[in-house]
């Protein structure tokens, strides 16, 4: 049992297993909760991806809740229109998303430098709207789309949020783990050392345009799948859910917890996702004033986010904060000046 604890590896994993289980227990406590923790772990899905993409190769990335959508829509249409059986709209959805993050990351991607990317998927992200607006006879346009069937298991039917929410959950741990053997693997690393520094890893033969297309397309899929699992939350689809502004809230999910900690973009997801049930009682300009105020802070004191704050004991995450704080409000030139001071003193 010492020989356990002593492994950082399994104490890490059996920490998120008690998260894990409280958390599912919190969802269970209520029919409302339920439904706010399947919304939790389709934003972390989704998130997972983000961290890849901004956190591991620092691209910007603003049109996540594009690939949401076309995943959403992929596996409702595929149900509502083909008939086919909703376990094999997951794959479909996965491919469109890939294929798409493909055609969408071949071009843009070999720029090295600017914000190229986060370009293209923020006006990606108005192209799907309005095709999601015009295509009425596919996608029910304003209209919206419903009616499209539950999930089942043989004679097990999946037609109960509480079934939804472990079928998710399973989706999520699958997820998780499959992100964090990338970010353990050479792959990781590679995607650090562009992270670090593009032209270093250049130097050293590392295919820079290679690694962060892949974390692209990991990224792509893991919005598609989030959005297979979106549908079958709201069980109704309509373009307004996939503007650009979810995108938005998708990558603050991630800088807030901590945009290079896979942990911590899970974090941020649970937070961001449960913060507006907090702020009901505030009109939508508050709760945006809310978030930008938040995401501030975090970005001034913790810009590591908020999980680099975990397993610290208090008079470390003072010393932190303080430390932080001086950087950021004491004058460079007092600073000097406090230096020379105490150089000439010794």
């Amino acid at each position: 049992m010492m020989k356990f604890l002593k492994d950082r590896g399994m104490r890490k994993n059996m920490i998120r297993a008690i998260f894990l289980i409280a958390f599912i227990m919190v969802c269970l406590s209520s029919s409302y909760y339920t439904i706010i923790g399947v919304q939790c772990l389709i934003n972390a899905i989704a998130v997972l991806g983000l961290v890849l993409v901004s956190g591991y190769t620092r691209q910007i990335h603003l049109g996540q809740a594009a690939f949401i959508g076309l995943g959403a829509y992929t596996s409702a249409v595929l149900m509502s229109k083909v008939g086919m059986n909703f376990w094999l709209t997951i794959p479909c959805a996965l491919l469109l998303s890939m294929l798409v993050g493909v055609l969408l990351g071949i071009p843009t991607l070999k720029l090295r430098e600017g914000p190229y990317l986060a370009m293209v998927t923020q006006i990606f992200g108005e192209i799907i709207f309005v095709l999601l607006i015009n295509m009425e006879g596919v996608t029910g346009g304003s209209y919206g789309l419903a009616g499209f069937g539950k999930p089942s298991i043989g004679s097990f039917k999946i037609d109960t949020k509480v079934k939804l929410l472990f079928l998710t959950t399973i989706f999520f741990i699958i997820c998780f783990f499959v992100t964090a053997r990338v970010t353990r693997s050479k792959y990781g690393r590679f995607f650090i050392s562009i992270r670090e520094s593009q032209e270093a890893a250049l130097s050293v033969g590392v295919n820079t345009t290679k690694f962060k297309l892949l974390a692209f397309v990991i990224c792509s899929a893991l919005g598609g799948l989030a959005g297979v699992f979106y549908s079958q939350c709201l069980g109704f689809l309509s373009p307004e859910q996939f503007r650009w502004n979810i995108s938005l809230t998708l990558i603050s999910m991630a800088i807030i917890g901590g945009i290079g900690d896979i942990d911590g973009g899970v974090l941020g997801a649970i937070v961001l996702t449960f913060l507006p049930e907090l702020l009901r009682d505030f009109s939508a300009q508050w709760r945006m004033i809310t978030y930008g105020v938040l995401l501030i802070l975090v970005l001034t004191f913790l810009p590591d986010g908020v999980i680099s704050l975990i397993g610290k004991k208090p008079s470390e995450i003072k010393k932190m904060l303080k430390e932080r704080t001086e950087l950021l409000f004491t004058d460079e030139r007092a600073k000097r000046r406090k230096q020379l001071k105490k150089t000439i003193r010794t």
